[in-house]
């Protein structure tokens, strides 16, 4: 039953930053504390703002390995060059500006877990190279002929199809075979809008206490803005949303003017037209996109 799930939860780390108890996040949790205890690679998806690398530090915090390093690499900070000598690590003098030797980082996290974010950016040629390392269990070095053991537990995380980028040649279809041992799926927010109140009241505690406001709620028609609300950016762009509102709130309840819903794109710094604010103008859109047989974004 329902306590008996929350009091099991209860038992492992990590788990507080996790806020939602839908069917939808219950099954996540549950695959989390199936996997933990394991050395299997995990392959984490879901679109952004869903929260993947919560899950996989909560993988790394349950698991044998939690006394040892937990190391993040985002695929799309780095360019390509720079991500070899990330990752691998190089020898001074290997190419032009090595003036130190590097260590790489499957090396910095060995014992531990190295969690590959967005490794669907990764380049062909990174990739077979990764594919290598995690057959072998060895690295080199850029620049070095001595391959060094490391011993990691991989975890990785994309908000792409990687079955659909392998059909179309862009992603290794051994790599992901390799990467894809135990599959865990992030719902978006709009699949779980029951933790919608959960969540709000969360980043409501959260920025008042910050800002030093008494903000204690949402009027009606707030609520029911951001329960028509489709979320393209996720949880991620609803605490988004709650911390401006409580700026701009003048009184202790969030009033809907001072909700300022956007679109992904917008959430990203990009410009295009931003989402209608006004409840009547999100039904008519939402209308007039399924009449052109859309799914909202």
């Amino acid at each position: 039953n329902d306590f008996a799930f929350k009091s099991e939860l209860r038992k492992y780390h990590g788990f507080a930053n996790f806020i939602g108890e839908s069917i939808e996040m219950q099954k996540v949790y549950h695959r989390i504390m199936q996997v933990a205890p394991t050395d299997s690679t995990v392959l984490i998806t879901g679109e952004s703002g869903t929260g993947k690398e919560l899950v996989a530090r909560a993988i790394h915090r349950n698991s044998p390995r939690h006394e040892h390093p937990f190391v993040a690499v985002d695929c799309t900070s780095l360019a390509e060059t720079l991500l070899e000598s990330e990752l691998f690590g190089h020898v001074k003098g290997s190419f032009t500006g090595a003036i130190h030797s590097k260590t790489g980082l499957f090396k910095v996290a060995d014992g531990g877990t190295l969690f590959l974010d967005e490794v669907s950016n990764i380049s062909l040629a990174t990739q077979a190279k990764l594919l290598r390392v995690l057959q072998e269990r060895v690295i080199t070095p850029i620049g070095d002929t001595h391959p060094i053991p490391i011993d990691i537990r991989l975890v990785a995380a994309t908000n792409k199809n990687l079955r659909a980028m392998v059909e179309q040649a862009a992603f290794r279809d051994d790599l992901f075979f390799r990467i894809n041992v135990i599959p865990i799926d992030l719902p978006p927010l709009r699949e779980r809008k029951g933790d919608l109140p959960l969540l709000i009241l969360h980043f409501l505690r959260k920025f008042s206490e910050e800002m030093g406001k008494e903000v204690r709620g949402l009027a009606p028609d707030a609520m029911t803005l951001l329960e028509e609300y489709p979320f393209p950016g996720n949880v991620r762009e609803l605490e988004n949303i709650i911390e401006r509102a409580v700026v701009l709130c003048e009184g202790d309840v969030i009033q809907r003017a001072n909700m300022e819903l956007r679109s992904a794109e917008e959430e990203r710094g990009r410009e295009f037209a931003s989402v209608p604010v006004s409840l009547e103008e999100l039904k008519e859109t939402k209308k007039q996109m399924r009449e052109r047989a859309v799914e909202p974004i």
